[in-house]
This record gives structure tokens, sequence and C-alpha cells, in this order.
């Protein structure tokens, strides 16, 4: 029997109807509202970052070259960044065993990582169907007609269903195809499908979801997928089978070749148009740079418009909450948060190109005047001020309660720096940088403990259907190139992202040929989707991960006072390892799970 079964059997009480209730199975499906429970159920099981005050979950900014963990006793640095992988039990890494105090999941731990959560959503959508044409009672009070209602739940369930098989492909490669509420004796031991295979499955339950889905819900059921929920989740499994990693027979394993199927890159850039031309109906648009953070947080309730796909809204939106957030991760521990937090590293903060658009690595940009290394911080895309907190920064700006100046003001100049003093001085590795304006909002510290904000964690944004159609339209057609459908090239689609965040369109020379805008493509994505948890899955589908994640790669800031003039200087963090091999490409199934296999095959290197 394949661990699968054993979750979706065992884990899942939710529907378990007791005699003792008097309720049987048959009864249990004929109520609309019960039936919509199972639904929203799976909805729920949707992951949440930021769920908590703590954000235990979020280590994915850690494990790529975005963030750096700031000690070594914890598993992002002792399990994932040394390879440690097999048969590990960390939220990540641990989605096909899952074990805690000796109890199986039962749903209810928010720091669980997405693929044990899948198992559970993927049974209870699969109940659904299977009994969906039980239901007999439906409410008149909703707004829709007894069709409409059947229709959005089916809808939502093949939504549901193709949504979190994506979160176990995307893991793990080609998965079996989930489309049963499997019993304990079901076998799961077969020939393990390709990811291709797998993605063409969930695209059919995709397409199903857009036929039945709505164009836009009422007010009471905001958040629930539409139909451009579905086109958007069908772009990005389309655009990630499109990718190098996920067709072996152009790259082989061990391989340095990095060919796109270009046929699933055309199927990507036809779905992200098709998304891209449906979002307004659906409600959706893009914040301006004014109201960017509204993305993540905000004093009004509800669902930000720029979200497409989300999870639920956290528990921790109440007004009278803590005050704080992200202790676990994104807080710094001098301003309430613990010693772990995540930093930004250097390697990201070269990601923010200069104000007039040149990559800060191009000679140009300096011989230009468009780059100062002596001041590097000025001049610069603004989306690095808005998410980044750099030397010289007034931390807590405008804020009632904004504590000591001197814990204010960003200084990591060594020696005497008060942030370099404080870090390194509990043995921290340091970067030199903080988190923003993402997931931390204004007041967000132990002085001022701000409340009434709420928090959001997008899983696709209006924004990156922008992002997926110009990479997938840039391997199909090139950079001038447009999909069928389509009303933009692939580069005036990177322009409408670039120009919500008063950046200028892509400088020409950037966009000479696939292979130079492919390079502009890749940084805007991780630009825009900054310590949104996609650099880790971007990098290993793009089979950059073992040359940009290598031992000495990840970076930070070094500023000294040298003749009277400040200096910054890029510096390899002593200690922040990373070990990522061929066979890191790919999670690996257990090896209590392979043991019993036979023909199902373990992925390669493992």
């Amino acid at each position: 029997m394949f661990l699968a079964a054993t979750f979706f059997i065992s884990c899942e009480d939710y529907l378990d109807v007791s005699p003792e209730l008097g309720i049987s199975e048959e009864e249990a499906y004929t109520d609309y509202f019960n039936t919509r429970g199972v639904v929203d159920r799976a909805n729920f099981l949707i992951q949440n970052y930021v769920y908590s005050d703590t954000d235990w979950a979020s280590e994915l900014g850690v494990m790529s070259d975005e963030c750096q963990i700031s000690q070594t006793n914890y598993p992002p640095h002792y399990v994932y960044n040394t390879g440690v992988w097999m048969n590990s039990n960390g939220r990540e890494l641990g989605g096909m065993i899952y074990e805690k105090e000796n109890d199986e999941y039962n749903g209810n731990d928010h720091n669980a990582e997405p693929v044990s959560k899948a198992f559970l959503a993927i049974r209870s959508v699969n109940l659904v169907l299977e009994n969906i044409d039980k239901l007999e009672e439906y409410p008149t009070e909703l707004g829709y007609t007894a069709q409409q209602l059947k229709d959005q739940l089916i809808g939502q369930s093949y939504f549901l269903r193709a949504f979190h098989y994506f979160q176990i492909i995307r893991r793990y490669g080609g998965f079996p195809i989930l489309r049963k509420s499997y019993n304990i004796d079901y076998d799961f031991d077969e020939v393990r499908p390709t990811y291709l295979q797998s993605t063409d499955s969930l695209v059919e339950d995709l397409d199903k979801a857009i036929q039945l889905l709505p164009e836009k819900w009422n007010d009471q059921n905001q958040g629930r997928a539409t139909k451009t929920a579905a086109k958007a989740v069908k772009s990005m499994a389309l655009l990630y089978a499109a990718s190098p990693l996920m067709n072996p027979d152009l790259n082989p394993y061990g391989s340095s070749s990095k060919t796109y199927n270009n046929a699933y890159a055309e199927k990507a850039a036809i779905a992200a148009a098709e998304a891209i031309n449906g979002y307004p109906k659906g409600g959706y648009g893009m914040f301006t740079m004014d109201e960017y953070t509204e993305n993540w947080y905000s004093r009004t309730s509800g669902f930000p418009k720029e979200s497409i796909v989300q999870a639920p809204l956290s528990r921790h939106t109440d007004p009278n909450g803590s005050g704080r957030a992200g202790q676990g991760w994104f807080l710094p521990q001098f301003a309430g948060g613990w010693q772990v937090e995540g930093q930004p590293t250097q390697n990201a903060v070269e990601w923010f190109e200069t104000a007039n658009g040149y990559d800060v690595n191009d000679p140009e940009a300096i011989s230009s005047g468009s780059f100062d290394p002596s001041d590097p911080y000025s001049n610069r895309d603004p989306r690095l001020r808005t998410l980044i907190s750099v030397q010289g920064d007034d931390m807590f700006e405008g804020l009632p309660n904004p504590g000591n100046k001197k814990i204010r003001v960003l200084d990591m100049k060594e020696p005497d720096g008060w942030h370099y003093k404080f870090e390194t001085g509990k043995n921290k590795i340091f970067t030199g940088y903080y988190h923003k304006g993402k997931h931390k909002w204004p007041g967000c510290d132990r002085w001022n403990r701000s409340r009434g904000w709420y928090r959001a964690f997008p899983h696709i944004r209006v924004a990156q259907l922008y992002l997926d159609y110009a990479e997938a339209a840039n391997e199909a057609y090139g950079p001038n190139g447009m999909a069928p459908g389509a009303s933009l090239t692939a580069v005036q689609a990177l322009n409408v992202v670039r120009n919500r965040a008063n950046m200028p369109d892509v400088l020409a020379k950037y966009t000479s040929d696939k292979d130079a805008f492919r390079k502009r493509i890749y940084n805007e994505r991780a630009v825009e989707l900054y310590h949104e948890f996609h650099r880790w899955h971007d990098l290993r589908r793009w089979k950059l991960s073992k040359e940009v994640l290598g031992q000495g790669r990840i970076y930070g800031v070094e500023i000294k006072d040298i003749g009277g003039q400040t200096v910054y200087e890029k510096k390899a963090l002593e200690g922040a390892l990373r070990v990522f091999e061929d066979r890191h490409y790919w999670y690996p199934f257990p090896s209590k799970v392979m043991d019993i296999m036979t023909q199902f095959e373990q992925n390669p290197g493992w």
C-alpha cells in the first residue's frame, strides 16, 4: 500500500460518519452545506505561510539565495542546506511522512508541509465528486439556482484537486493520478507517470473547472476559485511543464543542458494570455506602486484585488491580536523576533536594477553614471527600499514609539555599527539587511505592537500572469513574439510589471534575442516575487540551483570606513553553505515507502 493511501484513510476524519450520530454517508451528502463544508476543507488546506504570529512554516526563502538563516542549529541549515534530505520529517521536505509525537497528521498543524495537506485536500474533493449526485437539498437564500450551486461545487472540486496535485508534482515529479477516494486496500505500486503526463491530468481538471466556475463570486463568497483562478493555475502548471527540469528527454539527469519544451511553452503562453484577457471580469486588478504592500497586509479586511489564488485569510487578523508577526522568520530579534530570522542577501539586493533599467553588474551601469558603488542604494528600483531595509534606513520612521535611534537606524558598519555588533555578538550569520515590506506591517515590532492589520499570502497574483506569459512567450515565440489570442509580446508583458513599479521598459540591449531576454525575465521574476517563496522552485525548474546555490555563493555586504570614506564590499557569508547536487532537484521518496514498491521508481540519485 502506498503511503498516500495511509494519509487518505487514517488521517481524514472530517467526513467519517459516526453511527452514534445516526447519520449515514448517504445522508451526509444530500445536504448542500455539508457538501460545501468538505470543499471548504480542501480550500482551508491551501498552505498559508503567514498563518500565525510565529510563521514557523516559512523556510523556502532561506533555502534559496534570496534569504539567509541567521543560525546554524535549525533545519534549514543542517537539513536542507546540507543536502541531508532523505527521510527528513522537516516541514518542507516531510510531506510524504508526517511524524510528530507519534501522531499522524490531522490537518490542523499549519506549519505542516503543503504535500501533507494536499493528500487530505484531494481525498476531500474526490469524495465530493463521487457523491455529488446524492445532493438533494439546496438553499434558496444564496442567490444562485440549484444547478449553479451544484456546478460551483464541482468546479471548485476540480480546481482544488488540480491545485493540490500541482503542489505534489512540483516537488516530487510525476505522481500517480489521484482521482479516487482510495481505500486502505488499494495497491499504489504502479508504473510512475511522467511529469508531463501528470500535468496533462491536472490540466484536464482545470479545463473542467473553467467551464463550471463563475467569473466572479458575490460578496459572501470572496476568495473562492473563479474561472481566472483556474486559468492562472493552468498557465503556471504548463510553464512548469515546459521548464528544463521537467523534461529529462531534453535535459538528461546530470547534464548541464537547460532546454525548454517548446510545445508546452506554447500551451503555457496561450493559457497565460487567456488569464490576462479575463482577469478584469473576475474583479481582479493590479495595485499602484503606492498601494503595493496591500498585497500582503492591509487595514481593510478581505482578499487583495491582485491576489488570484491565495491561502485563506489568517486567523491572526484580529485587531486585538499580538501586534507582532514573523517572530520565527521575518522579524529580527532586536525588534521582538527570535534569533532564527532569515535576512535578505546581497544576492537579492543585486537583482534590483538602477532606476533607469541597468543591471547593477553591467559595466555600463557604472560607466554611464547610473550606479555608484560608493552609494549603492540610491537611484535604484523603488521596490528595493520598499521591501528591504538597507544601511542608513530609519526602520521605524513615523511610528509613535520609534525606540532608541541607535536601534532604529540600520547601521552595520564595522566594527562599531549597532546592528553589526548586535548580530555578530550573538554569533549570527548576518547579511547586513532586514526585511521590510512583505509579510511585516508598519509597527510590527516590540515597541509599537501595531494591531488591526490583515495579512494575506498570495500564491498567484495578477503580476505573475504577466511574468508567466513573458517567460513562456519568449521561449515559444521570442522576445517580440505574441501567442495566439494575446494582445502583448513577451517584452510588453514584462514591461507591464516593471511600469507598475515606476520602472522603465526593459532596455533594448537586453531584448536582442531569446537568451538575453530570458535573463531579464528571470531577474524580474526574482524581484517582483521576492520573498513569496517562488524563487526556490524557480531555480529548480530552470535547472539553475546547482550553480546558483553552490558553496560560497551566498553573499552579504561588508561596510567599512577606509580613509574617511564609506566602502561597501560584497562578501561571501562564512557558514552560509548550500549543498545542492543533481539529485536535489527532486525531493526523495522516503525509504520506508520505496522499500515496499517494485514498479514505482525513486527520483534520480536517491
